[in-house]
């Protein structure tokens, strides 16, 4: 929404409130450059003079993939690009947040006054929220005016991300997650990569007596790496645990496989991974792997580019990983929640699709693939078999997920946002024998049932 244009002292007070907030808030503003002139698809300059000269349109944006964080470098090239494209019409004012769970928690404070940003990412639940909230507008219009577009995202990744016939996010990738483990200890624990969870627990015993810590976990922020360990043993734990791992904002999580699960997990935060687990987020358990502290980490081909930065891990670092699919035959294959159209006119949101088809079309997924390693949304974009010699972890990881008998969704894709925000609540519970695996099961299913 055009917010009302202020003279005088009200404009200084409110600005000097927005400037204080915005500070508070570890957040950073920044409008890009616009060119005079932008180019088409083509690339040839759009020059044309007919008519008044239109001041470009601003959109907000908001944004983690800033600084060292992993995509930081794709999105710059792929916000560069539309700059120079659409530059003269469309202004990207964007703000940039700390981190992944900085970003959602503002996003829950922006939806909470309605003042969110034109382009959102849906991920954590928040699709959920502003959905329910009317904050969020259906792109099936949009999808459907613009075919190319439409095709580049597939009707997978359209289907993942309906409701009852409405498209509400567009993914920029497919999450295809397995586990990376290091070739290095796992020979000196005279290991393979287990095919049973019977195996890959015993496996787990023998990596600890080589004098490693077996598992790069974590119980803070949204904890990522320990629920995907999680969600595999639940997902490959035969039909019922499979469909309970491809269900939509489950409310009952008190069922046998979860349970068993549970079980498993805490014998895992006990006894096989590092000390400061419990509590830790995500940059710790990546940073744990990639130092050689630990031996598997459950995680997506994003991190390919951090195995292989040398000022992250160690000269040659990506020589000693492997990756490999969940016991059981298992991997999430799924797509991400992707973004979400949350402007609240017509100039606004027209403006904003062109930017959310630039963030999500054939360019930024090709992008993404050669900087990120994120996997494309179709067969439209191909990985070139020079692409796949430079990164066999990649070529790998394709290989693997086309060969899956089990394949499920994430916890952060599949459940309610204050289902998410629990984690990190009921885990230390769980450990320090505060809850059973039962009553954490039931804690869970008693704050979904607290969405209608």
């Amino acid at each position: 929404m055009k917010k009302p244009y202020l003279r005088g002292s009200l404009y200084l007070v409110l600005a000097l409130i927005v400037s204080v907030l915005l500070t508070a808030c570890g957040s950073k503003t920044v409008t890009t450059d616009t060119a005079g002139s932008s180019t088409d698809s083509n690339g040839s300059a759009n020059t044309s003079t007919d008519g008044p000269k239109k001041d470009p349109v601003k959109i907000k944006y908001m944004t983690y993939r800033v600084g060292t964080q992993v995509s930081a470098a794709a999105e710059k090239k792929i916000i560069a690009e539309f700059n120079k494209q659409f530059g003269n019409e469309v202004t990207v004012v964007i703000e940039e947040v700390p981190d992944n769970i900085a970003y959602i928690d503002k996003l829950k404070v922006l939806a909470a006054s309605n003042d969110l940003p034109d382009i959102i990412e849906g991920k954590n639940g928040i699709n959920d929220l502003t959905i329910k909230g009317n904050m969020a507008t259906p792109l099936n219009e949009y999808l459907d005016a613009d075919p190319k577009w439409k095709a580049e995202i597939g009707d997978g990744a359209l289907k993942a991300n309906s409701r009852d016939g409405q498209v509400w996010s567009i993914a920029a990738g497919q999450l295809l997650i397995g586990y990376f483990y290091n070739k290095e200890i796992f020979a000196k624990a005279g290991i393979k990569p287990a095919e049973t969870w019977d195996e890959f627990f015993a496996n787990l015993d023998k990596i600890k007596a080589a004098g490693f810590d077996p598992l790069s976990l974590m119980t803070g922020e949204n904890a990522w790496t320990t629920n995907l360990l999680l969600g595999s043993i639940v997902g490959t734990d035969g039909d019922a645990g499979n469909a309970f791992m491809n269900t939509k904002f489950p409310k009952n999580f008190e069922t046998p496989e979860f349970i068993k699960a549970l079980k498993l997990i805490k014998t895992g935060l006990e006894k096989y991974t590092t000390k400061d687990a419990l509590g830790a987020g995500y940059a710790n358990a990546t940073n744990n792997f990639l130092q050689g502290k630990t031996a598997i980490i459950p995680n997506g081909p994003w991190m390919i580019t951090d195995i292989k930065d040398p000022t992250k891990s160690s000269p040659d670092f990506d020589k000693k990983i492997s990756v490999a699919a969940y016991p059981g035959n298992g991997m999430f294959s799924s797509y991400e929640v992707g973004y979400m159209l949350a402007s609240k006119d017509k100039e606004h949101k027209d403006a904003a699709i062109k930017f959310l088809k630039f963030l999500t079309g054939a360019f930024a997924q090709q992008v993404n693939l050669e900087l990120t390693s994120v996997v494309p949304l179709t067969n439209n974009i191909q990985v070139s078999d020079e692409f796949n010699q430079k990164n066999p972890l990649f070529a790998e990881t394709i290989k693997l997920g086309l060969n899956t008998k089990y394949k499920y969704a994430d916890f952060d894709t599949l459940n309610y946002a204050n289902v998410t925000d629990t984690w990190k609540a009921v885990y230390p519970e769980l450990i320090f024998n505060k809850k059973t695996a039962e009553e954490v099961a039931k804690k869970l299913s008693e704050v979904a049932a607290k969405n209608k």
